[in-house]
């Protein structure tokens, strides 16, 4: 009776390392896959995870915005932990009725300083003026940042 409670003992020690080795096996397979297919895809796995932090990082809010004519001034608030670099009209977007418009123009200023600026730095307010063909009564705006986060906000006249 002592042999065969011993015996099962051990046979349930074996069970659980024999799974052990199993799933570390098939973890150490995945892991050399997953890991070769990163080094592959041509691009920096370190830029990626940079970048991806920076946009985690990256938060804006609208405080205040106009509407004159085609001009649509924004009072944006950078509150998140990083700087926000936006691109010149190409990536400010007015967006109404499934149509799209690109920004004729665009002028990030600093509301402090009064100067041109091209990023928003952490818990600054900066005034962006866009300029329009033309401007419905609803819309919304789209800024699309240096790193490509995009930044949507619904605006009416």
């Amino acid at each position: 009776m002592k042999v065969s409670r011993s015996r099962a003992g051990v046979s349930e020690v074996v069970a659980a390392l024999l799974l052990l080795s199993i799933t570390v096996g098939v973890f150490g397979v995945f892991y050399t896959y997953y890991v070769s297919g990163l080094n592959s895809s041509g691009g920096s796995v370190a830029k990626g995870i940079q970048d991806s932090a920076r946009a985690t990082g990256e938060l804006m809010s609208l405080v205040s915005y106009q509407v004159q004519g085609g001009t649509v001034t924004l009072y944006l608030y950078n509150y998140g932990l990083e700087p926000i670099t936006l691109n010149p009209p190409e990536q400010a977007f007015l967006i109404a009725s499934g149509s799209q418009q690109v920004a004729q123009s665009f002028a990030l200023t600093d509301t402090s300083a009064g100067g041109a600026i091209s990023t928003i730095q952490t818990q600054k307010l900066a005034k962006l003026t866009l300029t329009f063909g033309s401007v419905p009564s609803s819309f919304y705006v789209e800024i699309i940042d240096s790193i490509g986060k995009s930044f949507e906000f619904q605006l009416s006249t």
